[in-house]
């Protein structure tokens, strides 16, 4: 009977063994964790509504206000009201774009992103457009409020002590990484600028140098994880695609939120909107867990709110929804569905944008250059009219095509459309709002990469749509940085010859096979006006969009040459008609 009681004892024992280690098991497992971002990028000093026709709507198209940035400090607000564990995050490219920042320098769009309190800013590209002392003026603006957003940039090295960035040590300006605490929880989050093309294609100081993003990212995801911080995100300015092969590339980051490439993620499609895939999107790192990567179109039209459950320091799942923001008077049709989302505009920011919007009107006035010689236009071929010479080609599109140039200047020359230049330059006083009448499409400057053979063959479209009966002589192409001869009398795809590049060292032959930088405006980078082989070069990958608007463009070079003289050259050398 005893072998039975000390039998049943020791049964009783391990059962109690048994139960209070699996009640310790189960006391260990850890405790899921939501975080939520709400997230912009590429917001360029777009800061008024956007009237928006295309949008699709049972088949119709409508006028539409979408956007702004009063409905993204509204949207934001409101997703911060629905959540407790939450950061409010900006990609990017917050400034260049509208004359609200050609005119005010980043202070404009500084006190709109204070009326959000961004928790982080990732430096992009187009922080850099102005060079560093630029960029110091526009964080200065930042800083005036009382937000204390942490600015983001861990591949960004101004040199200390020469760039106004870094005066006395690498991060007087900004950090390579922030470390927020929310609900006892530590969530990491690294910076991380485009490093080729922000040093190619802005304008950084000739001292300040941008390391690799793999490397960077890898080095400081080691740093976070020794301080003890297992939830790691990275705020990234380097594209989308980027974004989806460096998360596959490194091991224990969680999400990344992104810009660059103003990618519109989300259900948006069979509206007739640019998407280009789910909201949010899902890869593996290197360990093989699941990484939440987000986008949010551009211009404050989109606020992305991204949902990343937690298991411990393991993503569980990636969710959310980017709500693209409508007036309150959109249809229902629109705003019954999640992906659109009716916002009041926040009556604060709408009085901050008020009072730059009276200095604007002023300032719209002020002059930027004296003209001392009529600048005729001539969309096509050669002027008729004896105050601006005779067999003159267009004055206008040259200058305009020498601006391209010069805010692109790693290209190796510019082409633009007879039709993107709407009016002559009459002589006196230029002011900025002259500027937008001539150039007041929202074009952007573009980078073509083309090779001789593929010129040769988009200016040849470009001449044959000129000439059609169905086509416009706004296709004419015009340039600086380039030379060529056009014979309208010859067949069609034999009108263009002796295509040559003009070089500090003079006249150079344009080799057929030879790959080339043209800079172009955005517009004829959809195929546009006849120039078809750009919208098959786009496809392929070889333009990229450099954001700055083409009227901005040529108010940058007016202020540099403010004494506008008729051009001596053109790009068409020789014509005939």
């Amino acid at each position: 009977m005893s072998g039975w009681n000390g039998l049943w004892r020791g049964c009783l024992a391990l059962t109690s063994a048994v139960l209070l280690n699996s009640c310790a098991a189960q006391h260990e497992q850890p405790a899921p964790f939501q975080l939520s971002i709400a997230h912009i990028n590429d917001h360029h000093s777009h800061l008024l509504p956007m009237q928006r026709s295309s949008i699709n709507v049972n088949g119709e198209t409508g006028q539409l206000e979408t956007g702004g940035f009063a409905r993204v400090v509204t949207q934001i607000a409101a997703i911060r009201q629905r959540h407790d564990n939450i950061l409010a995050l900006h990609a990017g490219d917050a400034i260049t774009g509208t004359l609200y920042y050609t005119l005010f320098n980043g202070a404009a769009d500084a006190a709109l992103m204070n009326q959000v309190c961004f928790d982080a800013f990732a430096l992009g590209n187009h922080e850099f457009d102005n060079g560093d002392a630029g960029l110091k003026r526009f964080l200065d603006y930042l800083s005036l409020g009382d937000c204390d957003t942490a600015i983001l940039a861990a591949n960004v090295k101004p040199r200390v002590g020469v760039s106004p960035l870094t005066p006395k040590t690498p991060w007087d300006s900004f950090k390579p990484y922030a470390i927020f605490s929310l609900n006892g929880e530590k969530v990491g989050l690294i910076g991380l600028d485009i490093a080729i093309k922000t040093k190619q294609s802005s304008m950084p100081d000739a001292t300040t140098e941008f390391a690799d993003e793999y490397t960077t990212a890898r080095y400081y995801i080691d740093e976070l994880q020794r301080l003890g911080v297992g939830k790691i995100g990275l705020l990234t300015h380097l594209q989308h695609n980027n974004d989806l092969a460096l998360a596959a590339r490194l091991p224990a980051v969680d999400f990344i939120v992104g810009g660059d490439s103003h990618t519109l993620l989300g259900d948006y499609a069979q509206y007739g909107l640019p998407s280009a895939g789910p909201y949010p999107m899902q890869v593996n790192n290197a360990d093989g867990d699941p990484v939440c990567i987000a986008q949010a179109w551009q211009y404050s039209q989109v606020v992305g709110e991204l949902l990343i459950e937690f298991t411990g320091d393991r993503v569980r799942s990636c969710g959310g929804q980017a709500h693209l923001l409508l007036a309150l008077d959109a249809p229902s049709a629109l705003t019954e569905l999640p992906q659109f989302t009716a916002v009041a505009e926040d009556q604060n920011s709408l009085d901050i944008l008020a009072q730059y919007q009276a200095q604007l009107d002023e300032l719209t006035s002020a002059i930027v250059a004296q003209v001392d010689e009529r600048i005729c236009i001539r969309r096509a071929g050669v002027t008729n009219n004896p105050d601006c010479g005779l067999g003159r080609q267009s004055d206008a599109h040259r200058l305009v095509a020498e601006a391209f140039l010069a805010s692109v200047p790693q290209a190796d020359f510019s082409l633009q459309n007879g039709g993107g230049v709407r009016s002559e330059i009459a002589v006196g006083p230029l002011s900025i709002g002259d500027v937008y009448r001539i150039l007041p499409f929202s074009n952007t400057l573009v980078e073509v990469q083309i090779t001789g053979a593929e010129l040769k063959l988009v200016l040849e479209q470009a001449l044959t749509y000129a000439m059609s009966a169905s086509g416009s002589s706004g296709a004419y192409p015009h340039g600086a940085g380039i030379q060529f001869d056009i014979d309208m009398t010859a067949a069609d795809g034999q009108r263009v010859s002796e295509l040559m590049l003009v070089t500090s060292n003079g006249l150079q032959a344009i080799v057929p096979e030879q790959t080339y930088t043209m800079v172009t405006n955005s517009f004829l980078a959809t195929g546009a006006d006849g120039w078809r082989l750009l919208a098959d070069i786009h496809a392929a990958g070889r333009i990229n969009d450099t954001y700055i608007s083409y009227a901005q463009s040529f108010v940058d070079w007016l202020r540099k040459n403010p004494r506008v003289k008729r051009p001596t050259g053109h790009s068409t050398r020789f014509y005939r008609d």
